[in-house]
């Protein structure tokens, strides 16, 4: 069985580029659309794709531009015929394109061209030049690849079961042409209907590392053609609100992982203060412990808060592109009533949402540990505050005992001098050395006075000492500190992802 032919085969590309201003009367509006005059040249077309940016939130860049019609058309008829349009724009911040290449559906006689085979879609993609990276846009883009099957069949039951698989499998094959093979076929996502025609969708919004976004749309009516062309610049905006959507998500990711790290930071901080005893007095190596803590808190902290900060600047946007997003689709739906956009709302409601909890999710998630940051900062100030008080009032307490045993000294010295003439007096008289007839003797009144003097004199220094030591602890206590600050500090963080 032969494959089957396809009619008109058409490649566009929807590019979205932040617009950058690094310098005054300077930015990069030429970048994007540099991109689209090269691709045009791989199929021998030299077309200069004459721009100008003014004022505005939405502004169509086409210097050519007439009342009704802002798009640069341009064609190509020797060899294999080609035309094409060019639709630049601004939106807000970012600068758009749209670029068409096709296989036109008449010849310039205004006969219908023939069919051909699916293999067109390789010969309609020379040098890979449509793959995000040749176009290296920085929000991204969207590739839609439409075809008719035949120009003639109406195919009034195309959505049976056995009409969905034939063109489910004729879409992969248009893919499969398209993406050279060399490079990997994005994965199906889901199927769907739009403008009364089949539409197939690759490459998963989740998947943000090696996101590419392809749709393949088989027309089955010409009412999804003329459709498609009336609404093109509504696409344009859909298509930018998407990407910046799935961009801010991206992004948001970039800081959660740096910030999870941050957060195991924080929890080594915790642990630090989690293991000082309560009721005992900390050694100096712990002391010196907490005054390194004591320093690396505030850092952290900072850093910390601001990593919160930056996740919460991608919530925003990320909001208001899903927002802008709803409108636009809000205005087609008003503009045909009947019209199911169920594909073009799955987005929103299964992906767009989700992204925007997620990111709520994380801020909750991540929020507590800057307050318990804090809070451990203040129960080990406390902590070394309280440790170091009883510190200086234990030296207090020895310069005490010092000066009380300073004391006994000099009365002990003073002793010794009143003694001395003791000594000197009783030399010659009563007193004598022990000797065999008189072994145990009383002491020479000499050092039976210092003795009772040192007697006396550590006594008193002893109950100096113990007097201070008993009022030093009882100032002390409590120890600990206070309850709220413990609670904070004991209580366990969440296991980071």
């Amino acid at each position: 069985m032969s494959p089957p032919k396809i009619y008109a085969p058409n490649i566009h590309l929807f590019a979205y580029q932040l617009r950058k201003e690094s310098e005054p009367q300077k930015n990069n509006l030429q970048e994007l659309f540099k991109k689209s005059e090269n691709i045009l040249k791989e199929f021998g077309i030299n077309q200069t794709l004459d721009i100008q940016d003014k004022p505005g939130y939405r502004v169509e860049l086409s210097a050519q531009q007439t009342e009704d019609d802002a798009s640069i058309f341009f064609e190509k008829w020797s060899d294999s015929p080609i035309t094409g349009i060019a639709y630049p724009v601004r939106i807000h911040d970012t600068f758009a394109l749209a670029l068409n290449v096709r296989r036109p559906e008449k010849n310039e006689q205004g006969i219908k061209t023939s069919d051909v085979d699916i293999d067109c879609f390789e010969r309609l993609h020379p040098s890979d030049c449509w793959m995000p990276s040749q176009v290296n846009a920085s929000l991204g883009q969207t590739l839609l690849l439409t075809l008719w099957y035949t120009p003639e069949k109406t195919w009034q039951f195309w959505n049976s079961r056995e009409d969905q698989k034939k063109l489910k499998s004729l879409a992969d094959k248009c893919l499969r042409a398209f993406i050279p093979e060399n490079l990997e076929t994005p994965p199906f996502y889901r199927s769907g209907e739009l403008f009364g025609s089949p539409i197939f969708e690759y490459g998963i919004a989740d998947e943000l590392e090696n996101y590419c976004h392809v749709l393949v749309w088989i027309f089955v009516t010409p009412e999804t053609d003329t459709k498609l062309q009336e609404e093109y610049p509504n696409l344009v905006d859909i298509f930018c609100y998407r990407h910046k959507i799935t961009q801010a998500y991206k992004l948001s990711r970039s800081v959660y992982k740096v910030l999870s790290h941050s957060y195991k930071a924080v929890k080594a901080e915790i642990a630090i203060v989690e293991s000082l005893p309560d009721n005992k007095t900390l050694d100096a190596s712990n002391l010196e412990d907490l005054k390194k803590t004591l320093n690396r808190i505030p850092s952290l902290n900072l850093s910390y808060v601001e990593l919160i900060r930056d996740l919460n600047n991608y919530r925003l946007p990320l909001k208001i592109n899903l927002q802008n997003y709803e409108r636009e689709l809000k205005l087609i739906q008003k503009k045909y009533p009947q019209e199911d956009l169920s594909f073009l709302e799955n987005f929103a409601d299964e992906k767009a949402h989700i992204f925007q909890e997620q990111i709520q999710a994380d801020l909750d998630y991540f929020a507590n540990g800057s307050d318990l940051l804090e809070k451990a900062l203040n129960a080990i100030r406390g902590r070394v505050e309280i440790e170091q008080a009883e510190r200086d009032r234990e030296l207090q307490n020895t310069i005490q005992s010092v000066g009380t045993g300073i004391g006994v000294g000099v009365g002990v010295a003073g002793t010794i001098a009143s003694s001395f003439t003791l000594a000197v007096d009783k030399v010659d008289k009563s007193w004598a050395l022990p000797s065999r007839e008189h072994l145990l003797l009383w002491p020479h009144p000499f050092f039976g006075a210092i003795l009772v003097s040192c007697l006396f004199g550590g006594a008193f220094g002893w109950v100096a000492w113990a007097i201070a030591r008993k009022v030093i602890k009882s100032s002390s206590q409590p120890k600990t500190v206070s309850g709220s600050q413990s609670a904070a500090v004991n209580r366990r963080l969440p296991e980071a992802d």
